[in-house]
């Protein structure tokens, strides 16, 4: 895999796009994660603080059902990914770069669809990187908000936090193994602007075929993996900045982000997009 990474590209282009906002309930208003389980249902969580819990959304962001995880805490959820069998949870929001707990959860996705309660498998993880907790401040790249499942891998795309900010993410890869501890080892760097955290630090990750799509708070993002290295491209600048947490690809250009909660940026929300 990481012949992937030999060769970077960055194209920039804009779209003519549609739409849909939808406000999300007050339960929601801390959400992290947000997943497709089906043609017609997301599935959510709120981040650290919050009770282990599912939430089954309709497409316009109704609560339609929740799940209980009956074995897990909540110390800082921060994304979801799935493939054809589980539900993966990342515990692993890190604000401080200072936590030795991080963890990944694992469910079965047949348990999603007909329990009210579930139990999750757990395995901790570390980042090699990573030798003092916390990192002096030009050192902060173990914040992690960005998980998906792409070619038969979890990706995690680290929350760079460093001072001052130079627009790097740390990329790891890990398959799930149950009770274990892993240590992970960073297989390249994610090089963006180096504007601000509030421009180009990486808060959610999702698959879109063949391609995995990241947010920061001014954009959406296409990594494609061609034979000649890795192409970085903009697929949707924001109007202004937002406090996007998470997304969730629908299938032919289509996503799903959402923001949390903010008192400057307004309440929870969902909004749809569909890109030409």
């Amino acid at each position: 895999m990481k012949t992937a990474f030999g060769l970077l590209a960055l194209f920039f282009s804009s779209f003519v796009f549609a739409q849909t906002d939808f406000k999300l309930p007050s339960e929601l208003s801390e959400i992290s994660g947000l997943e497709k389980i089906s043609d017609s249902l997301l599935i959510a969580i709120n981040d650290g603080g919050n009770e282990p819990l599912l939430f089954i959304l309709d497409l316009s962001g109704n609560i339609t059902r929740k799940i209980g995880v009956s074995n897990a805490k909540n110390i800082d959820w921060e994304a979801l990914a799935m493939d054809e069998n589980y539900l993966y949870i990342g515990d692993f929001g890190n604000n401080m770069n200072e936590r030795k707990d991080l963890c990944i959860y694992r469910i079965n996705r047949s348990d999603v669809a007909t329990l009210n309660e579930v139990r999750a498998e757990k395995m901790s993880i570390s980042y090699r990187e990573q030798k003092e907790f916390p990192p002096n401040d030009s050192e902060r790249y173990f914040d992690a908000e960005a998980m998906t499942y792409f070619e038969g891998q979890l990706w995690i795309f680290t929350k760079n936090s460093t001072k001052p900010f130079d627009g790097i993410s740390y990329v790891y890869m890990v398959q799930f193994e149950a009770n274990q501890t892993k240590t992970l080892s960073k297989v390249t760097d994610l090089k963006l602007n180096k504007t601000s955290y509030l421009k180009d630090a990486v808060t959610s990750a999702c698959t879109d075929d063949h391609s995995i799509v990241l947010t920061t708070y001014n954009r959406m993002m296409k990594l494609d993996f061609p034979k000649q290295g890795l192409i970085k491209t903009t697929i949707y600048k924001y109007p202004h900045i937002q406090q996007v947490e998470a997304c969730a690809c629908l299938g032919d250009r289509s996503y799903f982000i959402s923001n949390e909660n903010h008192k400057f940026l307004g309440p929870a929300k969902l909004k749809l997009l569909n890109l030409p």
